[in-house]
């Protein structure tokens, strides 16, 4: 049935963005004895994302992060499941008149059901997205890039845990601007920019791991013909991090949520 195909391909993706998102807005109580080092080793060992992950519904073309709105595209999702909620409602009273008999489960109708309670709350929740609920240090996660020095300086509850070789935008063209917020998202484990297509990791695109911070502008992976570039203005203006590090940072963002982490761009640091 449509109906749950559409659900086998979306709700995944949907599962990641409302984890994400402003379902925990409030500050979360600081995991007991979290430690760094531990989570980045265990990002790090993890079993290596592959190719299954070319079901993202970002590759649509319909859809470009950074430029196109995440709540328009969830808009549609929300619309388009409630019209096959009720197309499966008038099927299941069909089917019992020319059957005599039982319609679709309850575990069918369910299914449908909480994928539209999950993007409404989602859409209800989105009115409080500009909303700052904690900033620099005092968020879980905080990332401050000093563009002078081409470094991202990674804290954890306030304390500087690791520091990363960077590239941002190179020349006035692509220069990265200075900016100091929550990230807006999507948290992605793969995509390909379509604006500047070319290069492959792994299966995930040119980006991977990308954390969109705002219009356009993303922290996420690079590809190997860029890992000697590291350390130097050479991006189209987004931050690029060798792979390894985007996934521990992009990990790290999944756990404590958007509205847990600060990302800082700076032209240089005092």
């Amino acid at each position: 049935m449509l109906a749950f195909r559409i659900v086998a391909v979306l709700l995944q993706w949907i599962m990641v963005v409302i984890s994400v998102s402003c379902t925990n807005l409030e500050k979360s109580p600081a995991p007991a004895q979290f430690k760094y080092e531990q989570f980045k080793d265990s990002v790090l060992k993890s079993t290596k994302d592959t190719v299954p992950d070319a079901t993202n519904i970002f590759d649509a073309p319909s859809f470009t992060p950074g430029k196109d709105s995440v709540n328009l595209l969830l808009e549609r999702i929300d619309t388009m499941w409630k019209r096959q909620a009720a197309l499966l409602a008038r099927l299941d009273t069909m089917k019992k008149g020319l059957k005599q008999g039982p319609g679709f489960s309850d575990e069918e109708k369910k299914v449908i059901q909480e994928n539209i309670r999950i993007v409404d709350s989602f859409l209800l929740a989105r009115d409080s997205a500009d909303k700052v609920y904690c900033r620099d240090k005092e968020c879980m996660v905080y990332a401050e890039i000093d563009k002078s020095k081409q470094v991202l300086y990674l804290y954890i509850l306030g304390e500087l845990k690791d520091t990363f070789k960077v590239s941002t935008g190179k020349g006035k063209k692509y220069e990265t601007p200075e900016m100091s917020r929550h990230p807006e998202g999507p948290v992605l484990t793969k995509y390909t920019s379509k604006k500047f297509p070319g290069g492959n990791y792994m299966g995930l695109g040119n980006m991977p791991y990308a954390v969109f911070i705002s219009n356009g502008y993303a922290i996420h992976g690079t590809t190997p013909g860029n890992y000697a570039k590291l350390g130097n203005r050479a991006s189209h203006g987004c931050i690029r991090l060798h792979p390894d590090n985007a996934k521990v940072f992009n990990a790290l963002v999944k756990t404590v949520g958007l509205k847990q982490t600060w990302v800082s761009v700076k032209d240089s640091l005092p």
